[in-house]
């Protein structure tokens, strides 16, 4: 992680909680299942700091001015999480042979105008987004895709199995595993023709 972000990156500009601190911070959030930022309020900022090798951790304000900066250029992100998603792939190529693919609807809270979808758990329809994740034969999260709400997931694939080709190169096979949402024969039939490569 670090050194795509370095390559990505370079510098967040000189700061006391530099680039290298501030994704060390995010990743050992993650780590403690510490959901949000915000949330940090809540312990210890000398505890947190011995993580890091410092006296202290940032204060929520510090870290979401940092988590400001690195998602402000949407170009670098995307570049960023490419060469995570592509260095994924190359150490467990082995394990792209079988990719499950599975979507998952998340309420949209944003400004902008998304079409509503059904919301299983809450049983109306809201604003929408899909997260569709492609994990690998070991399970392990490769990467995933967040887009409108489709009704099924047949009508998220193709663009997820466009990313996936472009991962895997043009000339390998790969097994799509899908539940229910994801069968279709016109599907199926698309998958399977020569140029795309897929079971």
């Amino acid at each position: 992680v670090l050194d795509e972000a370095a390559k990505a990156y370079g510098s967040i500009g000189p700061a006391f909680y530099g680039l290298r601190t501030i994704l060390l911070v995010l990743l050992f959030l993650g780590l403690l299942r510490i959901k949000h930022p915000e949330n940090i309020k809540e312990y210890s900022p000398p505890e947190l700091g011995r993580f890091l090798g410092l006296d202290r951790a940032p204060e929520v304000k510090t870290i979401r001015r940092k988590l400001g900066q690195i998602a402000l250029d949407a170009a670098t992100l995307d570049r960023f999480a490419g060469a995570l998603v592509r260095r994924r792939a190359e150490r467990a190529s082995e394990a792209l042979g079988f990719l499950y693919v599975d979507g998952h609807v998340r309420v949209y809270n944003g400004k902008h105008d998304l079409p509503k979808t059904h919301v299983a758990r809450m049983r109306i329809c809201l604003p929408a987004t899909q997260d569709v994740w492609v994990n690998d034969a070991d399970g392990a999260p490769v990467f995933f895709v967040t887009q409108e709400a489709h009704p099924q997931l047949v009508g998220a694939l193709p663009k997820v199995l466009k990313e996936v080709r472009k991962l895997v190169g043009k000339k390998r096979r790969v097994t799509g595993v899908v539940d229910r949402g994801g069968g279709s024969p016109k599907l199926f039939e698309w998958m399977r023709a020569k140029a795309r490569g897929f079971d």
